[in-house]
C-alpha cells in the first residue's frame, strides 16, 4: 500500500502518461505499444523489488529508512523540476524490438523503480512493492491518457503537483527523523 500511495505522488506530473499518450498517437500498434510500456515498468520493477528485498538482508532498517527518505526526496524534487519540451526520437516508426529496449533502458532506475526499491528494503516484501507501484503508476497515467497532455498545464494540475510534492516531503523528512530516532 506504501509503494501504490508514493509511486501515485511521485507521478503525478504525469511525464509518463504524457509519453505514453504521445507514443500512443504516433505509433501504428496501439496495444502493442501500451503492452511493450507496460512490461517494461514490470520488468524494471521485479528488478528495484529483488535488489530491495536484498538490500533488506543485508543493510538495517534505520539505513533502509534513510533510503526511503532520500528516495522520497528526490521523487519531490523531480515533481517540482520543470518538464522538458518533447522531443521525437523516431520512436513512432521503430520495430517493436528496438522500441522495448528503448522503453527498458528509458525506464531503467526512474523515480517509481527508486522507490520501489526503497520501499522493499524497509520490509523485504519486494513482490508486493513492485505490485503497488504498479498500481499506483497506473493511475498516475490514467488522467493523462484519458485527455492528453494538456492536462499537464492546467492550474489544477500544476496545484496538484505541487502538493504531492509537499506530502513526499513531508513523508521523506519525517522517515529521516524516525530513523534518526528523533521522533517515534
Amino acid at each position: 500500500m506504501l509503494a501504490l500511495v508514493a509511486v501515485l505522488l511521485a507521478n503525478a506530473d504525469g511525464r509518463s502518461g504524457i509519453a505514453l499518450s504521445r507514443l500512443v498517437s504516433a505509433r501504428s500498434d496501439r496495444r502493442v505499444t501500451v503492452g511493450i510500456a507496460f512490461g517494461a515498468f514490470i520488468v524494471n520493477a521485479v528488478v528495484a523489488a529483488i535488489a530491495g528485498a536484498i538490500a533488506n538482508r543485508m543493510i538495517g532498517q534505520g539505513v533502509a529508512a534513510l533510503l526511503v527518505t532520500l528516495a522520497m526526496l528526490s521523487a519531490a524534487v523531480a515533481l517540482l523540476w520543470p518538464m522538458k519540451p518533447a522531443r521525437e526520437e523516431g520512436d513512432g516508426d521503430a520495430p517493436a524490438t528496438l522500441f522495448a529496449g528503448r522503453m527498458l533502458a528509458n525506464q531503467f532506475g526512474d523515480r517509481s523503480h527508486f522507490l520501489i526499491a526503497a520501499l522493499a528494503a524497509t520490509s523485504g516484501a519486494g513482490q508486493w512493492a513492485a505490485a503497488g507501484g504498479l498500481v499506483g503508476w497506473t493511475l498516475s497515467m490514467l488522467p493523462f491518457l484519458a485527455f492528453g497532455p494538456a492536462l499537464a498545464e492546467r492550474r489544477a494540475a500544476r496545484n496538484l503537483r505541487w502538493a504531492a510534492a509537499a506530502i513526499l516531503m513531508i513523508w521523506g523528512l519525517r522517515t529521516a527523523l524516525g530513523a534518526f530516532g528523533l521522533i517515534g
